[in-house]
């Protein structure tokens, strides 16, 4: 039986000290979930005197959480439309509703049923003095044509360093999650941290959404040890 988040915000100071990792697992984003990130990130980075992240990363963990939570709840909602998600017509007319009956009621709802089906997003902290791994899972899979949205929004967002510059130059074409990519790597450039360390990975049942801070010289990232192994092939 899960723990409620009052019981474990106690235990966050002990939990950071025995762990190089803290996982955290919701289907819904509330203001509890949103405490015990925050918490937990803020044990971290003192416990790691990289207290100047704090900020950053609890911005960065709330956006990739809330993404997947709606990505999730948007899948949950099709089923019960009966609706494939996966055809073009049916998403047209599914997203339109969705958007339309789109409310913080719904979707409190909607995080309630997406537990109900074993739904979730997993929230995994991974740290050391060296450097900390940010990654948000959600157990469904992105639509190819979302995909390619958001590696667009990717490459696009390289150009920029402030994000009402961002806005203004695509206000037009550029939806919530669009934004929210450009958020996350104009934070990562203004605190000097490459922003190729933020990395979108899909996969057929589930989507990765990972970033990494390193805080000295000797942080070996994740991302370079997948390139150094495609190389080797």
């Amino acid at each position: 039986m899960a723990k409620p988040f009052s019981e474990l915000e106690q235990q966050i100071p002990e939990l950071v000290r025995q762990n190089s990792k803290l996982t955290i697992r919701s289907s819904r984003m509330n203001q509890q979930l949103e405490k015990y990130v925050l918490g937990s990130l803020t044990e971290i980075l003192t416990q790691m005197n990289q207290i100047r992240y704090v900020e950053m990363l609890y911005t960065i963990a709330k956006e990739l959480t809330i993404n997947g939570i709606k990505a999730n709840q948007k899948r949950v909602f099709f089923e019960d439309m009966a609706l494939d998600i996966t055809n073009p017509e049916h998403y047209e007319k599914g997203i339109k509703e969705y958007s339309k009956n789109f409310s913080e009621k719904m979707s409190d709802e909607y995080g309630k049923r997406c537990l109900a089906r074993g739904v979730f997003v997993n929230i995994k902290l991974q740290y050391c003095m060296d450097g900390m791994l940010l990654e948000v899972m959600n157990n469904t899979p992105v639509l190819k044509t979302e995909e390619v949205r958001m590696r667009e929004k990717m490459k696009k967002s390289m150009g920029y360093n402030d994000i009402a510059e961002f806005y203004m130059d695509n206000m037009d074409n550029t939806e919530g999650a669009g934004l929210g990519i450009a958020l996350i790597m104009i934070l990562m450039k203004n605190e000097g941290i490459d922003p190729n360390l933020f990395r979108i990975i899909t996969r057929d049942t589930h989507t990765i959404a990972r970033i990494e801070v390193p805080f000295t010289e000797n942080y070996v990232s994740v991302r370079s040890v997948e390139v150094a192994d495609l190389k080797a092939f």
